[in-house]
């Protein structure tokens, strides 16, 4: 790889309401790689539970730069894009690199994220799909992704149930 095609690395653009799709069409067609890692959950709709895919960081995209493409005035005036995030030194807000790289490994082909990998006993989570979506609970046991031992608070009292790894996040 030349100096001309080196990754600058990946920058935030804040969207405008419904302008993800939009500013993704438009991106492409410009050459800009971009990152919107998705994730399924499930809201209360009419007649019970639905899962609905939603954006990880809803109103925000992220976008690859070489310094071939180095050209922040047609990123910003994308379709769908308000403006490039910036920094307190007035550039562009770089996406730190281990960030970048820990997104791009956890997100699928189709911009899905994959399951949650590295649980511990005791650690916090949050419930984004099923019965429990919303609540809060603390891992007993993770012996396997797809079946995930928590402690979940059900009036006044502690009780264990089993959830597929997919359906938590970790909170920090």
């Amino acid at each position: 790889m030349n100096d001309r095609n080196e990754k600058l690395g990946w920058f935030v653009l804040q969207l405008k309401p419904n302008g993800l799709s939009l500013a993704r069409t438009h991106l492409a067609r410009q050459g800009f790689l971009t990152l919107m890692p998705l994730r399924e959950v499930s809201q209360h709709a009419r007649y019970g539970l639905r899962t609905v895919r939603q954006p990880l960081f809803p109103g925000y995209l992220f976008f690859s730069v070489t310094a071939r493409q180095i050209n922040w005035p047609a990123a910003a005036n994308t379709r769908g894009v308000t403006r490039i995030v910036v920094g307190t030194d007035g550039q562009p807000a770089r996406l730190p690199a281990d960030i970048a790289a820990g997104l791009l490994a956890i997100t699928t082909e189709d911009g899905m994220l994959g399951d949650v990998a590295d649980l511990q006993t005791g650690d916090q989570v949050g419930v984004v799909n099923g019965p429990f979506a919303g609540w809060m609970a603390k891992v007993v046991s993770a012996d396997t992704p797809d079946r995930i031992q928590l402690l979940v608070d059900v009036m006044g009292r502690e009780t264990a149930v089993n959830i597929a790894g997919r359906d938590l996040e970790k909170r920090y």
